[in-house]
């Protein structure tokens, strides 16, 4: 174990036993590296037992646009008082970015880089990599200490960001761009990409539009489209909704659906008749079919989660693993 900072950096040997849950998904990457270096606090390492299940990817070009960077960072606020830890390669732009508002939002923060921990790179996120491992945050590498940054380091360090995330978000590519390549390993290991939308046309966003178009990701509209992957934040949750929340789901539980005080709005009768047809036919619907059907209806995606959170609380709906069956 060496240190540096004041932070130690842990050299873990894949082929071997782990203190921590992160050698399954890696070793079944296609190309899995050897073994990981991990630079944190001993809070920071515990981040380890949660991944991929809370991680989140943000990727997108190094020369982002004004209102790309003003989206960005009201969307990562909106985020403050959930469980993701926010994951991204500290790269400028995006990356940057990423990680300064996740510490300004209180969130978990984790830098995976292509290069050695022990070199400054990049140069300019020194103090950047020194606030993340203040705030209990990570510093991943495969690469051993005194590896320089080159190029192919960087696609290759994309495949372990999409790795420890559960869904990655591409907020601005351009044609070529480094985050589509994020967004390729992350459909190639089976999870969801989410892209923010752009008119067409806008060469800022030609990444994006092909990812929208071509890729089957996922329309980013806002934090509640991560209701696809996390239904909690598909209303933009507070530990005062939280709160609320379960004293619902608990009188749900001691009132019949039947009960006038716990009657159905129009809204959620009309989704609760679409679950229950579509579970009937199938079994179990998968959330983003319903979310599409709400969508042709004229329904906003907000509106669908907004409608969707309370049937589950009141039990008229079950989730598990992505798929809603009527009750």
């Amino acid at each position: 174990m060496l240190k540096r900072m004041n932070f130690p950096i842990t050299h873990f040997n894949l082929h071997e036993k782990t203190p921590f849950p992160i050698s399954e998904w890696i070793l079944n990457l296609d190309d899995p590296p050897s073994s990981i270096f991990i630079q944190g606090s001993k809070k920071g390492l515990k981040l380890l037992s949660k991944l991929p299940e809370r991680g989140l990817a943000i990727v997108g070009t190094r020369n982002p646009l004004l209102k790309s960077k003003e989206q960005l960072r009201r969307w990562i606020l909106e985020l403050q008082g959930s469980q993701l830890i926010l994951i991204s390669g500290l790269a400028r732009g995006i990356d940057t970015l990423a990680h300064l508002t996740a510490l300004e939002a209180g969130l978990p923060t984790i830098a995976i880089l292509g290069a050695g921990l022990d070199l400054p790179y990049p140069k300019e996120n020194q103090v950047l990599k020194r606030q993340i491992l203040q705030s209990d945050g990570l510093l991943i590498s495969e690469y051993p200490l005194g590896t320089p940054a080159l190029g192919h380091h960087f696609l290759r360090r994309n495949r372990l960001i999409a790795g420890f995330s559960q869904a990655t978000w591409v907020v601005e590519a351009g044609l070529p761009s480094g985050a589509l390549n994020t967004a390729r390993w992350t459909r190639e290991q089976n999870k969801i990409c989410f892209a923010v939308p752009c008119s067409p046309g806008d060469p800022a966003f030609a990444g994006n539009q092909t990812l929208l178009d071509r890729d089957h990701s996922l329309t980013f509209w806002g934090i509640h489209s991560l209701g696809a992957v996390w239904l909690e934040l598909a209303t933009h949750p507070t530990c005062k909704q939280k709160n609320s929340c379960q004293k619902k789901t608990n009188q749900a539980k001691n009132h019949p659906l039947s009960s006038p005080i716990n009657p159905l709005n129009p809204h959620e009768k009309i989704l609760v008749e679409m679950i229950t047809q579509l579970t009937h036919q199938t079994g179990g619907v998968p959330l983003q079919e319903v979310l599409e059907w709400a969508l042709q209806q004229s329904w906003t995606a907000h509106q669908f989660f907004s409608v969707l959170q309370p049937l589950l609380e009141k039990n008229c709906v079950r989730e598990h693993r992505g798929l809603l069956v009527s009750l």
